[in-house]
């Protein structure tokens, strides 16, 4: 077995038992490299292992934690990040609102006529002051014509409860822009989840939002019904 894996599996095997309790900061590479007898490359592959895997995470300037049991996440039925991660102490705010012309794919998804805007909303998800889940959300003008007129305290549990709602789930490399945001360095793998309302007019379907999230790895786990088919990659309806 190469090395790297050996000194991943001595880690879990301490995180597993206790020994190393969430939110438990690890002793500093340099450390850790002289307590394998390995290089700091080799420790770091590890360290990236259990990173990819959610066992462990960084802080930006303070090294690498150990992680707590992630948050249960149902894509299908959450609704208001603030309203649904409160009760894991997590804290959402806008970083940005904006009333930008809709680009060719949403204009396409949401059907909207030439030319027209769109609202677009940035938020920033943390759970005990680490930012954990970066959002962005697409909503349609007709179905939410004043949700930015309370700013910082904006909404989206008005989002009509007859929608339907489809997802998607996948890891990607984070560019700079989102690493940034999430303190993380820029190409740390994150889990993607990207979601879409429609309701039935009687015209046919309408898309009245969409959201794309990127979560770090140790922050949620995808559950209900829903967790079969986010690791296959297929989407679901909200019941």
């Amino acid at each position: 077995m190469m090395q790297f894996m050996v000194i991943r599996q001595q880690l879990l095997a301490q995180i597993d038992r206790g020994l190393l309790a969430p939110d438990k900061k690890l002793p500093g590479e340099r450390q850790l490299a002289d307590t394998f007898s390995t290089t700091r490359v080799t420790l770091r592959e590890a360290l990236a292992v259990l990173e990819a895997e959610g066992r462990i995470y960084r802080r930006e300037r303070r090294g690498w934690f150990v992680a707590p049991t992630p948050c249960a996440y149902d894509p299908s039925q959450l609704v208001d990040w603030q309203h649904d991660f409160s009760q894991h102490g997590g804290q959402f705010s806008w970083l940005a609102q904006k009333t930008p012309m809709a680009s060719a794919a949403v204009s396409d998804q949401m059907q909207l006529p030439p030319f027209a805007q769109v609202f677009e909303g940035e938020g920033l998800i943390q759970i005990a002051q680490l930012p954990v889940g970066f959002v962005r959300t697409f909503l349609h003008p007709d179905y939410f014509p004043s949700v930015w007129q309370t700013g910082d305290q904006a909404t989206l549990l008005n989002t009509p409860a007859n929608a339907d709602v489809s997802w998607s789930s996948a890891w990607e490399a984070l560019d700079s822009e989102r690493a940034s945001v999430l303190a993380v360095p820029a190409g740390t793998p994150v889990l993607t989840v990207t979601r879409a309302w429609r309701i039935q007019p009687a015209q046919g379907s309408q898309t009245i939002r969409i959201d794309t999230e990127w979560w770090r790895q140790h922050a949620v786990t995808l559950c209900g019904g829903s967790a079969r088919d986010a690791q296959a990659g297929s989407v679901k309806k909200r019941e």
